[in-house]
């Protein structure tokens, strides 16, 4: 008996945004080859990467949102704002600056403060996507 085997087409994930939001200022400036590293994102290479990063494409400016989601659920976690800083009056080092965060207020059943998202995802981005972020500090939650 032969039959004819179809090849199921995948389902586009449903990305669940952020509902309890919490927001700041932040104004971490970073280089080109981060911002270039973040416009990449990241994705998940196998079931023990929890993590998924999506860029949006950048405006006419350059100016782009990254989104950190929980791979499997692709549950929104946090949300930065990169703004590509004036060509003519930056430095290598300060090409651009993540300057807004939006976060999850609860993530784990536990409240996030700004410090915990701002550390969170600057871990994140050295950890998945192998940005640099000079002097941004380090912490080790968002394994």
């Amino acid at each position: 008996m032969s039959e004819i085997l179809r090849e199921i087409p995948a389902r586009a994930p449903t990305y669940h945004h952020i509902r309890d939001l919490a927001t700041a200022e932040w104004g971490l400036t970073i280089k080109h080859t981060d911002y270039e590293k973040l416009l990449g994102g990241f994705k998940p290479r196998s079931m023990d990467d929890k993590w998924l990063c999506i860029s949006d494409a950048p405006d006419a400016r350059g100016n782009m949102t990254i989104h950190w989601y929980r791979s499997w659920g692709h549950v929104e976690c946090y949300k930065v704002l990169v703004e590509v800083q004036d060509p003519n009056q930056t430095e290598g080092n300060d090409w651009a600056k993540l300057s807004n965060i939006a976060w999850e207020k609860i993530l784990g059943g536990l409240e996030v403060s700004e410090e915990e998202a701002k550390e969170d995802v600057v871990d994140l981005c050295r950890n998945f996507v192998g940005c640099e972020f000079g002097g941004a500090g380090t912490a080790s939650r968002a394994e």
